[in-house]
C-alpha cells in the first residue's frame, strides 16, 4: 500500500515537472520568436527609412544640379538687386548657415563611420547584395564604398536645403527692406500722401522681387515637395523605432545616431516649412500697400 502510494506521489511530481518544463520551453518560444519579429520588424523600418532618404537625396541633388548646370539658377540670382544693407546681412547668414550645415555633416560622417566599422555590422544590411550574391570572406572593402557613399547621400541632404532656406532669406529680407523704405518715405512726404512717381516705384520693385522669387520658386518646387513628403515620413518612421524599437539598438552610440536622424530631418522639414511660411508672410504683408496707394484706384 505505501509502495503504491510512493509510486503515485512521484508519478504526480514528474507530472508537475513535466508541465512545468512545457510551460518554460512555450514561453521561450514566444520569446524567441518575438525577438525573431522585433529583428524582421527593425530590418524592415530601417530599409524604409533608407529607400525615403535615398529618394529625398535624389529630388534635392538633381534638382539643384538641374537648375545649376543649365545655368537657370544663376540667371535667377543674377537679376536679384540687393542694397549695401541687404548684400551685408546675406553675407552674415551666408556664413552662419555654411559652418552650422559643415558641422552638421561632420557629425553625420562621423556616426556614419561609427556604425559602419565598430558596431558589429549594423550598417551591414546597407551591403546586403553583396553579402548574399558575391562570397566575399571580409567586409572591409565594401563598407569603405559604402561609407563613401553615405557621406555623398548627406551632403546632397544637408546643403540643397541650406540653399534653399538661404534663398528664402534673401527674398524675405527683400521684401522687408522694401516695406521699410516704403514707411520711410511716407513719414517724409506731407499729409502722409505719395507722389505717383513714388508708388509707381515702389510697385515696380514690388512686382521684380515677386518675379525672381516665382522663377526661383518654379525651379525648386520639385525639391520643396519631395523635401517635406519625404522628410515627414522619415520623422514618423524614426519616431516609431525609436518608442517601439529602441531595444534593438543596444550600442548607445547608435541610438545617438538615431536621435541625430530624427533631429536632422525634424530640421529639414522645418526649414522647409519656414522657408515657405516666412516668404508668403512678406509677400502678404508687402503687398497690401499698393492698392491702397496705388493711383489708379
Amino acid at each position: 500500500m505505501l509502495s503504491f502510494q510512493a509510486r503515485t506521489d512521484c508519478s504526480v511530481v514528474v507530472g508537475r515537472h513535466d508541465e512545468n518544463c512545457l510551460i518554460v520551453n512555450s514561453c521561450c518560444a514566444v520569446f524567441s520568436h518575438s525577438n525573431q519579429s522585433c529583428l524582421l520588424l527593425d530590418a524592415l523600418f530601417f530599409k524604409f527609412i533608407c529607400l525615403v532618404y535615398m529618394l529625398l537625396c535624389a529630388i534635392s541633388y538633381s534638382t539643384y544640379f538641374a537648375v545649376s548646370y543649365s545655368g537657370s539658377l544663376c540667371s535667377v540670382l543674377y537679376d536679384v538687386k540687393l542694397s549695401e544693407d541687404c548684400a551685408k546681412y546675406c553675407r552674415k547668414i551666408a556664413l552662419i548657415y555654411t559652418c552650422l550645415s559643415w558641422m552638421n555633416f561632420m557629425m553625420s560622417v562621423a556616426f556614419t563611420t561609427y556604425s559602419m566599422f565598430f558596431t558589429g555590422g549594423y550598417l551591414d544590411i546597407l551591403i546586403a547584395p553583396v553579402k548574399t550574391y558575391i562570397n566575399v570572406s571580409d567586409l572591409f572593402i565594401p563598407r569603405i564604398a559604402i561609407c563613401f557613399f553615405g557621406f555623398y547621400m548627406n551632403a546632397a541632404w544637408i546643403f540643397p536645403h541650406t540653399m534653399g532656406f538661404m534663398l528664402a532669406k534673401i527674398f524675405s529680407r527683400q521684401y522687408e527692406n522694401l516695406g521699410d523704405a516704403f514707411d520711410r518715405t511716407l513719414r517724409r512726404c506731407d499729409e502722409r500722401r505719395l507722389s505717383d512717381s513714388d508708388v509707381e516705384t515702389f510697385r515696380q520693385r514690388h512686382q521684380d522681387i515677386s518675379m525672381n522669387l516665382k522663377q526661383a520658386d518654379d525651379l525648386l518646387r520639385f525639391h520643396n515637395a519631395g523635401a517635406f513628403c519625404c522628410q515627414l515620413c522619415i520623422v514618423i518612421l524614426l519616431l516609431y523605432v525609436l518608442i517601439f524599437l529602441r531595444s534593438r539598438a543596444a550600442d548607445p552610440v547608435v541610438l545617438m545616431m538615431h536621435v541625430f536622424w530624427l533631429l536632422g530631418a525634424s530640421s529639414g522639414l522645418t526649414l522647409t516649412t519656414a522657408g515657405g511660411i516666412m516668404v508668403n508672410h512678406y509677400v502678404r504683408t508687402s503687398a497690401n500697400f499698393i492698392p491702397v496707394y496705388a493711383p489708379w484706384n
